[in-house]
């Protein structure tokens, strides 16, 4: 049974988890100093470079700035990621992995594992193609006997501006949840965020109706679920799906969560995907492991994502396969 009490959290935390932080600590501290001194060194060292730049006149002024911020901010970025690369895998043994076990010892954390390409394609969600993808931290089993999986992903397309110089451009960065709730549809089911509606009014609404890439569009009789999202589907299956229950769900974690949210149902599976522009499970390095507050902050926030099978869950007669 999956866990959510804060409580118990502290107790396992002073118990199971606290001494093997405190080693953990120390190195982050001595990263910290390091990091410290680097930056410090760095700051003396382009001060030095700026001041022979422009008393020589080689460069005028502001771009010598901005040659020499650009060169020591790239060198410090490349000792940070060296630094770091060992305490941030061993941070999510000792935090992340054990947080997981907590909540439910059937599931399963690979740190460096994610999503697969077919199961993002499989949603249907994001129609562009990529150049570049990549994630981490995938979490996978079963929660009241529901299978799912999520991890945090980074999709990206490259492309060229008029210029012809070549730009990275996200197509989708966040969260991206899959779950089996054992539902036979025959039909696929998208929603969207209500971008074009919500800026356009009525010329967006007539716009979205134009949009047949994922189906027809699909009105509902639920207002605030219309001025958050645009739903495209079959006619009377999408409505079956999106029930009355499942809708006010849906508004609750979008406005629980103030994210964009991306959601379809295809082929008895439910994709969610939660747009937060970030990895999710990363650790700051100017956070102690001795504090409690982080350690809670992780906590809730997996098990808000693995609440949402109770989120959406309807009852057992509605999802069953027919």
């Amino acid at each position: 049974m999956m866990k959510t009490n804060v409580a118990s959290l502290m107790d396992y935390f002073y118990e199971q988890m606290y001494g093997d932080l405190k080693i953990l600590e120390k190195d982050r501290l001595v990263i910290v100093s390091k990091l410290q001194k680097t930056a410090l060194i760095l700051i003396i060292l382009s001060l030095i470079t700026l001041i022979f730049l422009t008393s020589r006149l080689l460069f005028p002024f502001l771009h010598a700035l901005v040659l020499v911020s650009t060169f020591s901010f790239l060198v410090y970025l490349f000792i940070y990621r060296h630094q770091s690369a060992g305490y941030r895998l061993l941070f999510k043994e000792e935090v992340i992995a054990k947080i997981v076990q907590f909540i439910d010892p059937s599931l399963q954390y690979q740190s460096e594992n994610h999503i697969s390409e077919n199961e993002y394609a499989m949603s249907e969600l994001f129609l562009d193609d990529f150049d570049r993808f990549s994630g981490n931290d995938l979490v996978q089993g079963t929660i009241n006997g529901v299978a799912l999986k999520f991890s945090d992903l980074n999709v990206e397309k490259k492309i060229e501006d008029r210029e012809r110089k070549e730009h990275w451009v996200s197509i989708f960065q966040g969260l991206f949840f899959v779950a089996d709730f054992n539902k036979k549809i025959s039909h696929k089911t998208f929603v969207l965020p209500d971008t074009a509606g919500n800026t356009l009014g009525v010329l967006g609404e007539w716009m979205q109706g134009l949009d047949k890439r994922w189906g027809e569009f699909v009105r509902l009789d639920n207002t605030t679920f219309e001025r958050y999202f645009v739903v495209y589907g079959d006619q009377i299956e999408s409505r079956y799906i999106l029930s009355s229950s499942l809708m006010e769900r849906i508004i609750a974690f979008k406005e629980k969560t103030g994210k964009s949210l991306y959601i379809s149902f295809v082929n008895s599976k439910m994709y969610l995907c939660v747009d937060y522009k970030k990895d999710l499970f990363e650790p700051i390095l100017t956070q102690s492991l001795l504090d409690f507050a982080p350690i809670k902050d992780y906590f809730q926030l997996l098990s808000h994502v693995l609440g949402i099978v109770e989120a959406f869950k309807l009852d057992e007669k509605i999802w069953s396969k027919r």
